[in-house]
C-alpha cells in the first residue's frame, strides 16, 4: 500500500518545480483571464509564471529540471525500456482493460471533491501520458504475477476471526490499571451473554468493541495469518479451533475475546478463491520487486551520461516461508490522508510491509 516514495517521474518532477515557482494558495488575477495551459510541446520563451514582473519562462524551467533530475531522468527512462524489453521476451502485453482497471482504481482513491481533471492538472499529465506510465507498472506486475504460485497448502496458515475489543484507558499508570481491572470484568460479562445465547457474538462487537476497523462488521477481521497480529491476540486466537471463543486476552490495546469461524484449509467456493487471490495480492508486490531488480541487474547498459546506479541484491525470497516465526508488531496503521498519485515505477528497495491490525 504512509511511506518513503519511489522518484517521481520526470513529469511530474517538472510539475512540481513549475508549481514551486508560484505562492502557495495564489489565486488568478482575473477570474475572466484563464491562464494558457502549457505542456511539453509549449515554446520555449512561454511564460509560466511571474513574479514581481519578472518573467520566468518556459526554457528556465527545463534548465532547472534538466541540471537536478536529468540522470535521475535517464535511469527512470533505462529502467523501462529494460522492462519492456523482458515484457517482450517472456510475451506479456498490456491489455486496454488493464489500464482501464488503473484509471478506475485511481479515481476510487482520489480524496473527497477532487475531479480526475484536477488530479490529472496538479500532475500536470494528460491522460494518455498516464496512460503510458501505468502501462510498465502492468508489465511488472503481469511478470511478478506468472512467479506467484498459491496452492492449498498456503491457506493453511490462515483463520477466519472476529473479536471484541475493550481498549485501555487513562493517562496514568493507575488511570489504566483501574481501567484494565472495569474492562476485563466488561469483557466478561460480555462473554457470558454470549455464551447464554442472550446475543450473538457479531452483535455484541458491533455494540460494545472499541475497534473502529472491525466494530461495525460485528468485529469481523477476514481471514488473518501468523506474523500478522499482536503476539497475545495471535497465541489466543491461534490456538482455538472453528467455532471456539477465547477467554478474555490482554494485549497492549487492551482486552480481547476471540471466535474463529473457520479455518483457511477449510474454505469453500467463492470465500476460497477471495482467500487464495488475498494469498497472491499479498505476495505479488515483493515478487514485483525481485523482479524489477532483477531485470535492472541483467540489463546491459551503455551510458554516456551520469553513472547507472548499482541495484541492491534482491529480497532472499519472495514467496513467504510456509510457517513464519512471530515478530515483533509496530503500531496500528493509520489511514492514508495522503492525495492518490500515479503509481510510481517499481522501488529499488523492496516495500515496507503492511502495519499489523489490531
Amino acid at each position: 500500500m504512509p511511506k518513503t516514495k519511489a522518484a517521481f517521474w520526470a513529469v511530474v518532477a517538472l510539475a512540481f518545480i513549475v508549481s514551486a515557482c508560484l505562492p502557495a494558495g495564489a489565486a488568478p488575477a482575473a477570474k475572466a483571464a484563464a491562464a494558457p495551459k502549457i505542456t511539453v510541446d509549449s515554446p520555449p520563451n512561454t511564460t509560466v509564471a511571474i513574479v514581481n514582473g519578472e518573467k520566468i519562462t518556459k526554457e528556465k524551467v527545463e534548465q532547472l529540471v534538466w541540471q537536478r533530475y536529468a540522470n535521475s531522468a535517464l535511469t527512470e527512462l533505462i529502467d523501462r525500456i529494460a522492462i519492456r524489453q523482458a515484457a517482450d521476451k517472456a510475451g506479456v502485453k498490456v491489455e486496454t482493460k488493464d489500464l482501464d482497471a488503473k484509471i478506475a482504481d485511481i479515481k476510487d482513491k482520489l480524496p473527497p471533491g477532487v475531479t480526475f481533471e484536477q488530479f490529472l492538472q496538479q500532475y500536470n499529465m494528460t491522460p494518455e501520458q498516464l496512460r503510458g506510465e501505468l502501462r510498465t507498472n502492468v508489465w511488472i506486475e503481469k511478470l511478478a504475477a506468472q512467479k506467484v504460485k498459491v496452492t492449498d497448502e498456503d491457506l493453511a496458515g490462515y483463520i477466519k476471526a472476529r473479536h471484541i475489543l475493550i481498549s485501555t484507558k487513562g493517562n496514568t499508570p493507575e488511570e489504566r490499571t483501574k481501567s484494565e481491572e472495569e474492562n476485563k470484568k466488561k469483557l466478561e460479562e460480555i462473554a457470558a451473554e454470549i455464551k447464554a445465547g442472550k446475543v450473538t457474538f457479531a452483535d455484541a462487537a458491533e455494540k460494545n468493541s472499541d475497534d473502529p476497523g472491525s466494530k461495525e462488521k460485528g468485529g469481523d477481521l477476514g481471514y488473518i495469518k501468523q506474523g500478522q497480529m499482536v503476539q497475545e491476540f495471535e497465541q489466543a486466537a491461534f490456538a482455538l479451533k472453528t467455532g471456539e471463543t477465547s477467554e478474555a486476552v490482554k494485549s497492549v490495546y487492551g482486552w480481547h475475546l476471540i471466535k474463529v469461524e473457520g479455518l483457511g484449509k477449510d474454505a469453500k467456493g467463492a470465500e476460497r478463491q477471495d482467500l487464495l487471490d488475498k494469498v497472491r495480492e499479498e505476495r505479488l508486490r515483493p515478487m514485483m520487486t525481485t523482479v524489477y531488480l532483477d531485470i535492472k541487474s541483467k540489463a546491459k547498459v551503455t551510458r554516456h551520461m551520469g553513472e547507472q546506479p548499482k541495484p541492491p541484491a534482491p529480497p532472499p525470497s519472495a514467496q513467504p516461508a510456509a510457517r513464519p516465526a512471530p515478530a515483533p508488531k509496530a503500531q496500528p496503521a493509520k489511514a492514508n490522508t495522503q492525495p492518490a498519485g500515479p503509481p510510481p515505477p517499481p522501488a529499488d528497495k523492496p516495500p515496507a510491509p503492511p502495519s499489523p491490525n489490531k
